[in-house]
Parts: structure tokens; C-alpha cells; sequence
């Protein structure tokens, strides 16, 4: 792939690393969303996200988003900022559970707009709101040059559920256009993947290994769109030897202990060419 070693947002997939940290991407894309815990896989997550974007010429003026599962990060605003115009989403709240009360949960624009990011009148211009549950998306949604969630499929109730969404989101994205999706990775590749919490009161997580998300590339593949991904996970930094582990500091948080499995983040890149066959 031509890819140097822990290179970040190469405009494909690729595993979390704290050596990203000091790549003046990721640096210039954390300004963007006006973030600053450098070494913290959901910043990681929110910036892959955005410099992937941009580096596939996603976010000129004109062009169009679409954002699940936004909760409150940063993103929307970022986007806005740079002239593209965005439709976000967010489950229904009569099905957040306790997403709802952790102010996590967005419903309406008032918990998307970061003044510091965006001005107001450009963000309401350039932003509407929408309920959506990712597992039965809705038919008249449209198509847009990207499509995104950020840590958000991995919640969906069960595994299948989270990879049937990264398919059905493919029908959103325009000729040209591309879905980009960050996810919990198990990087320990243990028998049996991992599930903890309970759907019922919206904790539910599941944490993909790699042979499963070789499994959706595959799929995808064979459904006309492009991927790639570096599945390369760093073990050798300070940040990353130094595992968070329950419970959390969140300083540094790129490496994750989870019932006793180290996770961190990957970030997807599926891109659906101008014809598909």
C-alpha cells in the first residue's frame, strides 16, 4: 500500500496508535474540532475522522455530509465550519437508555453547535437534525459525499447488527463519495468476541477483532466498494504500554483494558466508486 510506518490518515483504514500523535496531520486536525486530549483513542477517533475526510476532499464548501450517531462531538461543527452542509442524526431518545443522561445524546441542534469551532449563523445554515435508528435506516435519507459515525456501530444490540449498519449506510453515500467509521478493536485476537453490558439500558458494546472486520472488508468488496486498511497495531510506545485499565484516568487512553483484553480504536474507509458494478 505504500504506507510508512504509523503514517496517520492515509485516506484508508488503520488501527489507533500514540504515535499518530505527533504527526502534524493529526496535530492540525485536533485544532480543528478543537480538541486536546492527544492521547485518547476517542480523540484519535474524532480526529482520524476529520483529517481523512479532508484528505479525501471531503469537506470543500458545497459538498454534503451525513453523521450517525452524533451525540455531541465536534465533528458536525468542524464540518460546518468548512462549508459543507450536514444532515446529523442520533438514535430516537425514547431508545438512548443511559446514553441519554450522560450527555452523550443529542437531540436537537442546540447540543451539536461548539461556538469556538463554528460560527452560529454558518452553523445553522449549514446543519439540520434528524432522529434516526442506525438499525432500520430510513429509505429517504438521500446520498452524500460522506457518510460517518464515530464509535457508534459497535452499540447497536449485537455484533451482526453493527456490521449490517456499515453495509446499509453504503446506500447513502453518493458516486465518489465515502463512508468513513471508527469502532472498538480487540487487539488481542482471543476466541470469542467480546460483548459486555446490556442492550436494554443502552450499554451494550461489542468489540470487533480483526478476523471480524476482515469478514465485513470482504463483503463490502464484493459489493462494488473500495477498502483497505493497515492492520498494524503499535505496542512499543510509552502511551501504549501504559494501559488504562479500571478505573479509567483517561491519561493516556490509547490502549484499553477490557475485561482483560487490551482495545483500543480502527478507523474504516469504504468508498464507493463513481460506477459500481
Amino acid at each position: 500500500m505504500g504506507i510508512r510506518p504509523w503514517q496517520f490518515a492515509p485516506g484508508i483504514g488503520q488501527v489507533a496508535t500514540a504515535h499518530h500523535a505527533a504527526d502534524p496531520v493529526y496535530l492540525s486536525a485536533s485544532d480543528a474540532i478543537g480538541e486536546s486530549n492527544l492521547l485518547h483513542r476517542k480523540h484519535w477517533e474524532w480526529v482520524f475522522t476529520h483529517a481523512t475526510a479532508d484528505r479525501l476532499n471531503l469537506l470543500e464548501a458545497g459538498r454534503s455530509a451525513l453523521g450517525f450517531g452524533v451525540g455531541t462531538e465536534p465533528l458536525v461543527s468542524a464540518f460546518a465550519a468548512r462549508g459543507v452542509e450536514i444532515l446529523a442524526t442520533d438514535q430516537p431518545e425514547d431508545q438512548a437508555g443511559d446514553w441519554a443522561t450522560t450527555g452523550q445524546h443529542s437531540t436537537d441542534l442546540r447540543d451539536l453547535w461548539r461556538p469556538t469551532i463554528c460560527d452560529e449563523e454558518v452553523f445553522a445554515r449549514a446543519v439540520s437534525f434528524r432522529p434516526v435508528d442506525m438499525t432500520s435506516l430510513p429509505s429517504d435519507l438521500g446520498e452524500f459525499d460522506l457518510v460517518w459515525s464515530s464509535c457508534c456501530f459497535e452499540h447497536l444490540g449485537s455484533p451482526q447488527a453493527g456490521i449490517e449498519f456499515v453495509r446499509n449506510s453504503m446506500r447513502h453515500v453518493a458516486p465518489g463519495g465515502a463512508a468513513i467509521h471508527t469502532t472498538e478493536f480487540d487487539t488481542t485476537r482471543l476466541k470469542g468476541l467480546l460483548e459486555i453490558g446490556d442492550v436494554g439500558r443502552g450499554t451494550y458494546a461489542c468489540f470487533y477483532r480483526r478476523r471480524d472486520l476482515k469478514k465485513l472488508v470482504s463483503t463490502l468488496r464484493s459489493e462494488g466498494f473500495e477498502v483497505e486498511v493497515d492492520w498494524r497495531v503499535s505496542r512499543r510506545h510509552p502511551a501504549e504500554r501504559q494501559v488504562d485499565r479500571p478505573p479509567y484516568s483517561h491519561s493516556p487512553h490509547m490502549r484499553v483494558e477490557v475485561e482483560g483484553r487490551i482495545v483500543t480504536s480502527i478507523g474504516l474507509v469504504v468508498t464507493r466508486p463513481v460506477t459500481t458494478t
